[in-house]
């Protein structure tokens, strides 16, 4: 075989292995100026933890995590999602280092103790999954305007909240780079996969 056909074969070999690597979208509001395109990031915020310190959300940059948000005295999809969340958690205890985070939506009865009861009783690994509350503006406005999840007071559901069951996988950036079904196993399980794909990406 000549040296040229072995350097051809070598190089559609590295060219078709490149080509299956699976690649995650980005789900990001965007922009286009002047031909460039601008994703929107997560917005800035600081909340409190499940043990009343503050939680900035820098400490999330380049830092892969996935979010959902949910209440304690939740009587509806909450229960399973965070059955889910915690088999994530131990889905990925051999995975590189990511955060998990879940949000209140009800942050005038989910103080930061209540969270860490909640936290415990799910056997939360807190270096891994934090729980976080405070201001309700503050909150609905990174849920709504940042992860593009709907949540709302609605005196008419269960609970007296109306929120999204979604978990969202961002990336180190602060893009967003999926969206699964927080009360279904198998799309758990698709976060899982996608999960370790976006953390060798990085």
């Amino acid at each position: 075989m000549s040296k040229f056909l072995s350097i051809f074969i070598l190089t559609l070999f590295l060219f078709s292995c490149h080509d299956n690597v699976r690649k995650l979208p980005v789900l990001s509001k965007y922009k286009i100026v002047d031909g460039d395109t601008f994703y929107q990031k997560i917005p800035h915020f600081v909340l409190l933890n499940q043990d009343s310190v503050p939680f900035d959300s820098r400490q999330l940059e380049g830092k892969v995590h996935v979010t959902d948000f949910m209440f304690t005295s939740c009587p509806g999809i909450c229960p399973v999602m965070t059955l889910q969340m915690k088999r994530l958690q131990e889905m990925t205890k051999d995975f590189p280092p990511f955060q998990m985070l879940s949000f209140t939506v009800d942050p005038d009865r989910d103080t930061s103790s209540k969270l860490k009861v909640y936290a415990r009783e799910h056997r939360a690994d807190l270096k891994r999954w934090t729980f976080l509350t405070g201001p309700m503006d503050s909150i609905y406005k990174v849920g709504i305007e940042g992860y593009y999840l709907g949540m709302q007071k609605d005196s008419t559901e269960p609970g007296g909240y109306l929120h999204s069951g979604r978990f969202v996988l961002v990336d180190g950036k602060g893009l967003i780079r999926g969206y699964y079904d927080g009360t279904n196993v198998n799309d758990v399980n698709r976060l899982r996969d996608d999960l370790a794909v976006l953390l060798e990406e990085k």
